[in-house]
């Protein structure tokens, strides 16, 4: 998984939702619905990049299900928790000072165990690709990334209004209902947050380029090094697009704190629920 990236304050609210394939999950109003239907998401999803034969199918199929069902016993109770304690410290007043990096630490922790489970049980599926496989996944993904330059190049007016629709939704779906104040911080926040996906792309066509290297020429350890790419692409960062991902974190975060700290009685309430009924769903799905 990606850490920096997506929208800004989108990055927090991934922080409390603590799902795998967030945008997936986050477009269906039953979270037990769509964790119980996120294979079949992926495999489509697959399809869209590469083609697999009959074989490759059968193996990814067992990899999903080696993931879910470690992921189902072994996670979604520690999420559980998680986020009932969230919820708790809601209810005695950590709004008041929020104070997100422990959050954000303790998440990008139980992503980290899930992208390392996933990637072991996907890598030797990598493996078996053959090179017009490998040439189709690489043209794909490159296509991809230069459909959303374009799309940025055509209308950065219209991005940038995505993105604020894109908080204002998200911040609604945890709080509730939005005061005017708070439709004005994330405007605001927007229109002066600079955006150029020119950077982010040129960075990962770095990693795409270094990995489908490895693919095609498999030199010894080359999973091994595929792996370390997967766990860890900012090894690839140049200096300044570290420092830009790192203060677009940080201001994201400072946007989330004033938004948290601006929340009335009824707006904690509801994310106090929302939290604890995420939890419920979780409990639910680790004993299916």
């Amino acid at each position: 998984m990606t850490k920096a990236g997506g929208t800004p304050i989108h990055h927090f609210w991934r922080v409390i939702t603590l799902l795998i394939l967030l945008q997936f999950i986050n477009s269906c109003s039953s979270i037990q619905f769509a964790y119980n239907n996120v294979d079949y998401w992926i495999r489509w999803k697959a399809q869209k990049y590469v083609e697999l034969d009959r074989t490759q199918k059968g193996e990814l199929q067992g990899a999903l299900n080696s993931f879910f069902r470690w992921h189902r016993q072994t996670q979604l109770p520690r999420y559980a928790d998680f986020l009932n304690n969230l919820a708790k410290r809601v209810d005695e007043g950590a709004l008041e000072k929020p104070n997100l990096q422990p959050i954000d630490k303790q998440v990008h922790q139980f992503l980290a165990a899930a992208s390392e489970n996933a990637y072991n049980l996907i890598l030797p599926l990598a493996a078996q690709l053959s090179e017009q496989q490998i040439n189709e996944l690489q043209g794909n993904m490159w296509r991809k990334e230069q459909k959303r330059l374009e799309k940025w190049q055509r209308s950065p007016e219209k991005v940038q209004h995505k993105r604020d629709k894109i908080i204002r939704r998200e911040s609604i779906r945890w709080l509730g209902a939005l005061t005017e104040e708070q439709k004005k911080m994330i405007t605001a926040w927007v229109s002066k947050m600079e955006y150029n996906p020119l950077q982010r792309i040129e960075q990962r066509r770095l990693w795409q380029s270094k990995t489908f290297e490895l693919l095609r020429n498999k030199p010894e350890g080359y999973l091994e090094k595929i792996r370390s790419l997967l766990l860890n692409p900012e090894q690839l960062w140049s200096q300044e697009y570290r420092q830009n991902q790192e203060q677009r974190q940080q201001q994201a975060q400072e946007l989330a704190k004033k938004i948290l700290t601006s929340t009335s009685l009824e707006q904690r309430r509801h994310l106090s629920k929302t939290l604890s009924e995420y939890a419920q769903d979780f409990h639910s799905l680790a004993n299916q």
